[in-house]
C-alpha cells in the first residue's frame, strides 16, 4: 500500500467496481464547491494490477475532482486485481461517507452474488456489511428470475465447502428446503444449516455452527420450519421448546377446538408441576 497522487485520467471508474445504484449529483456538486474553497478530503481508495488502477471507494470525491478539472486526486493504492477494487467496494461507506441507501445495499448484494454465486450467504453479508437475511432474499429473488443458478454447494468463512440448502431458505417461508440430495430436514441439509452432518459437528454453512444452529433455532421459533426440528439442534434450549409451543398456539384461531385443548392440556401440566413443587 503506498499513498501518492494520481493522474485522474489513470484511474478506471467504468470496471463495474461502483457498488451503488448512482451517484448523488448534489453531493458531487457540494464536494466539488468545498474542493474549490481548500477542503481536504481524504484518498480515494485504488487496486493496481500492473496496468490499470481500479477505483475501489471514492467515486463521489473522483467525479468532483474531475468536475473541478483537476489533473490529480490523492490516493491510497493497493496491490491488486479489479475482482479485489470489487470486494474493498462492496462494503464500502457502511459506516461512513455519504449513508448507503436500501437500494445501494441491495445492489451490493446482487453484484456480489452475480460475481460469486458459489459463497455462502454469510460470506456475502460480510463482504457488503449487510445483514444475511437481506442476502437470502436477494439470492432467492435471483434464481427465481434466472439471473444466478442454484449452487449444490457454498464456500463458508472457513474456505470449507457446505450444502447449500441454508442459502435458499427464505424468512417467512414454509417451502421445504433443498438440500444435497440426501436427506430433508434441519438437520440434515436444510435451514438449520447443519449441513447433513451428524449432531454435535463443527461443519456448518458459513463455516460457523454455533451462529447456524442459532439462525435455525429462531426460524424454528418463528414457525418456518417444522418444531420437532428442535430435536436435531445440540443448541436447542427449554425455552426454544417453550417459545416455539407459543408461538404455534398465538398462530391458532381462538375459536380452533385444538388450540383450546392445547391450552386445557398445558395448564393440567402446570397445575401438576406446582403440586410437586409444593410437595417437594
Amino acid at each position: 500500500m503506498q499513498n501518492q497522487d494520481l493522474a485522474l485520467e489513470k484511474i478506471d471508474i467504468y470496471g463495474g467496481t461502483q457498488a451503488r445504484v448512482a451517484t448523488n449529483d448534489e453531493a458531487i456538486s457540494s464536494y466539488a464547491e468545498a474542493m474549490l474553497e481548500g477542503a481536504q478530503f481524504p484518498p480515494v481508495v485504488t487496486y493496481y494490477d500492473g496496468s490499470n488502477f481500479w477505483l475501489a471507494d471514492g467515486f463521489h470525491r473522483f467525479l468532483a475532482a474531475q468536475r473541478n478539472e483537476f489533473e490529480t486526486i490523492a490516493a491510497v493504492v493497493y496491490e491488486g486485481s479489479r475482482t479485489d477494487a470489487l470486494r474493498h467496494a462492496l462494503g464500502a461507506n457502511a459506516t461512513n461517507g455519504i449513508y448507503r441507501s436500501n437500494a445501494d445495499k441491495r445492489n451490493a448484494c446482487e453484484v456480489a452474488l452475480e460475481e460469486w454465486p458459489n459463497m455462502s450467504n454469510a460470506v456475502i453479508a460480510e463482504m457488503c456489511k449487510v445483514s444475511p437475511d437481506l442476502v437470502r432474499r436477494c439470492r432467492l429473488e435471483m434464481e427465481k428470475l434466472n439471473r444466478i443458478e442454484s449452487p449444490r454447494e457454498v464456500t463458508g468463512k472457513d474456505g470449507k465447502q457446505y450444502p447449500a440448502g441454508i442459502e435458499r431458505q427464505p424468512r417467512g417461508g414454509s417451502q421445504k428446503v433443498e438440500n444435497d440430495g440426501s436427506s430433508s430436514g434441519a438437520g440434515q441439509g436444510s435451514s438449520s444449516g447443519s449441513g447433513g452432518k451428524a449432531k454435535g459437528d463443527s461443519r456448518a454453512p458459513g463455516g460457523a455452527s454455533m451462529e447456524i444452529e442459532a439462525d435455525a433455532r429462531k426460524m424454528i421459533r418463528d414457525g418456518e420450519i417444522k418444531h420437532a426440528e428442535l430435536d436435531k439442534l445440540q443448541s436447542a434450549t427449554a425455552i426454544d421448546y417453550a417459545e416455539t409451543a407459543l408461538n404455534i398456539l398465538n398462530r391458532m384461531k381462538p375459536d380452533d377446538p385444538r388450540r383450546t385443548e392445547a391450552v386445557g392440556r398445558i395448564e393440567r401440566w402446570l397445575a401438576k408441576e406446582k403440586a410437586g413443587a409444593e410437595l417437594a
